[in-house]
């Protein structure tokens, strides 16, 4: 069975934004975080947001949303 991490790379950033972007329909973002993460690292970030058009904090947000929705195989 993948792991968590190997899910995150099969699906696509598309199919990311759009359960995230289902999510923000009827949830309101209220809390803020602060993180530092290498620079080769946020400037990819920024240039998968950018060939997809959003901004790359949404493109964070929706990964770490599905991440947090991967359900954990030990708990069934």
């Amino acid at each position: 069975m993948p792991n968590v991490m190997q899910q995150l790379f099969v699906m696509n950033i598309d199919s990311f934004l759009k359960e995230y972007a289902a999510y923000r329909a009827f949830n309101k973002s209220d809390c803020v975080i602060n993180m530092r993460i290498p620079k080769p690292i946020l400037d990819k970030i920024k240039e998968l947001a950018e060939q997809q058009h959003v901004p790359y904090q949404s493109l964070i947000s929706s990964v770490l949303y599905s991440l947090a929705n991967i359900e954990d195989p030990k708990k069934n």
